[in-house]
């Protein structure tokens, strides 16, 4: 019952008990029925409202605790999402990280140098600079991938020789001059001769067009491929 009702039942009683004086023995006895039966309705109306003023204290501070506990569990999952995503670029156990340049693919992991880091014009003897490239591989290999096979692809654009013609009688000629440089410098720093295959591809399988020297530049390349499968 609402607060207007028992108002109601007040206002009611109060007019039976102005003609109270005047009634019989038994409508006494109703009267103060009815009085007792408001003050039970008033009281419990009073408990009723305490209990709902105290759930929805309670229900306050549960949306709070909710709340941090939500907060808590985001700050959480953000920090997971950081350590798996370094668990993801961090190497197996027992397996040292690789330098930067190498790619994965289905068979292994392949890293490409520029022949002309590596060589002068027309040559296939290794430069100061191109060494300095080839010893990051060399430890790479020894340490990420030590023991696995190794391939050594030469590659050369398109372009016919010009100026080195008496050294080389083609482009195949030539990469494959490059691969083998590039073999003995793995192989004088310790990388097993038994490990390493050298592959002469000239002018096959260009990564782009032969059109331009500053595209075609690419096409000029060593790849040293480490089998996994």
């Amino acid at each position: 019952m609402t607060r207007i009702g028992l108002m109601s039942l007040s206002v009611a009683l109060a007019m039976i008990s102005l003609s109270a004086s005047g009634c019989c023995e038994k409508e006494k006895k109703q009267i103060f029925e009815l009085k007792s039966s408001y003050n039970q309705l008033s009281e419990l109306f009073d408990t009723q409202r305490n209990e709902l003023a105290q759930a929805k204290a309670a229900n306050a501070d549960l949306t709070g605790q909710l709340g941090e506990k939500d907060t808590d569990l985001a700050a959480k999952d953000a920090k997971i999402g950081e350590l798996e995503a370094k668990l993801a670029e961090a190497p197996p156990k027992g397996e040292v990280k690789a330098s930067e340049g190498w790619e994965r693919t289905a068979a292994g992991d392949r890293i490409t140098v520029g022949t002309d880091v590596l060589f002068a014009a027309g040559r296939a003897s290794l430069t100061d600079k191109g060494k300095i490239a080839l010893d990051k591989i060399v430890n790479d290999l020894k340490t990420t991938y030590a023991g696995l096979p190794v391939r050594v692809y030469g590659y050369t654009d398109s372009d016919p020789i010009q100026k080195t013609k008496h050294l080389w009688a083609d482009n195949l000629d030539l990469s494959a001059n490059r691969a083998m440089a590039v073999t003995r410098h793995l192989r004088t720093n310790g990388i097993k001769a038994e490990l390493i295959e050298t592959v002469a591809m000239g002018a096959t399988r260009p990564v782009v067009g032969n059109d331009t020297g500053a595209v075609k530049q690419r096409n000029r390349r060593v790849e040293i491929f480490v089998i996994r499968t």
